[in-house]
């Protein structure tokens, strides 16, 4: 065989799998991504190994709401651009254990308090049909004021999750995306709301 149309068909070949490669990191770092539920925190919402499709667009338009279940990067912060290359590097190396699942409860304005093992959002107690066990205080005081920028999550399983009630708030650029589908285990393939 020619070696001019071996190396062209191995071009045939290669191109498009570095084509693909590009579209696969560009859809990961911006569009949406997979991520497994590595904790216990989120019970019965969500449940230690289930497979999550998160949105990773919409809060580059929108402000996170109460209520969202929000993926965050612990101790990181997200500023765009090579940061999210960085942190896709990372996840190919280090697999995504750097990630947590939380609820957002408060928002910049709020003001968060716990009594008697319960959520109170702004004087009022929060209904949560979602939440597992009594909102205890832990390491931070309470009532809390949620400044700007800032977002206030606890995860749904209560008495095991280590949110901020321990951690404080978070900063809204550590947050990656929006659970938005629950990929994995087939038989719990739903919306997450």
């Amino acid at each position: 065989m020619d070696k001019k149309k071996v190396f062209k068909e191995i071009m045939g070949w290669v191109y498009p799998i570095i084509g693909a490669l590009i579209l696969v990191t560009i859809l990961d770092t911006k569009v949406f991504a997979m991520v497994q539920v590595q904790q216990r925190s989120m019970e019965n919402t969500l449940e230690n190994g289930q497979e999550l499709l998160i949105d990773k667009i919409t809060y580059d338009f929108k402000e996170p709401k109460r209520g969202d279940i929000i993926i965050f990067l612990e101790d990181k912060s997200r500023d765009k651009a090579l940061s999210d290359f960085k942190i896709f590097l990372d996840d190919l190396f280090n697999r995504k254990d750097i990630r947590l699942v939380k609820r957002v409860i408060g928002v910049p304005g709020d003001e968060i308090d716990l009594k008697d093992g319960c959520v109170y959002v702004n004087g009022n107690k929060l209904a949560e049909n979602y939440a597992q066990g009594n909102t205890e205080k832990q390491q931070i005081n309470f009532p809390l004021k949620v400044s700007k920028g800032k977002l206030f999550v606890l995860g749904d399983n209560r008495e095991v999750s280590i949110d901020s009630r321990s951690f404080g708030l978070i900063d809204e650029n550590q947050v990656e995306g929006k659970a938005r589908l629950r990929i994995w285990p087939l038989d719990k393939v739903s919306t997450i709301k």
